[in-house]
């Protein structure tokens, strides 16, 4: 995939409901290799209250030397319940920035 195919891909997903499973299956996906999500709020919440809390975010990179290469993140709303497939957030912005 080139960057301009990325790009569209993860704009897609901006109003797409997901579990963090599902989403990270597809960007397994379509990245062809093995992602990590990371839920960066989580780690955000256990340093200050909850109330300080600006976005919930999911960020992962791509460091093969690639056209994918890059730092991407994911800002998301957490559900308050889950969908019937599992869903428990909904995506509504995308970031990128290629290497």
């Amino acid at each position: 995939m080139n960057e301009k195919e990325i790009i569209s891909f993860l704009e897609g997903l901006v109003g797409q409901r997901f579990s963090m499973q599902s989403l990270n299956d597809k960007l397994e996906r379509v990245f062809n290799q093995k992602v990590e999500l990371q839920n960066t709020s989580l780690l955000r919440e256990q340093e200050q209250d909850d109330d300080d809390l600006a976005d919930y975010n999911l960020m992962f990179n791509i460091e093969d030397g690639s056209e994918q290469s890059g730092y991407f993140d994911i800002y998301m709303l957490p559900m308050r319940r889950k969908g019937f497939d599992g869903a428990d957030m909904y995506i509504t912005e995308v970031g990128y920035e290629f290497t």
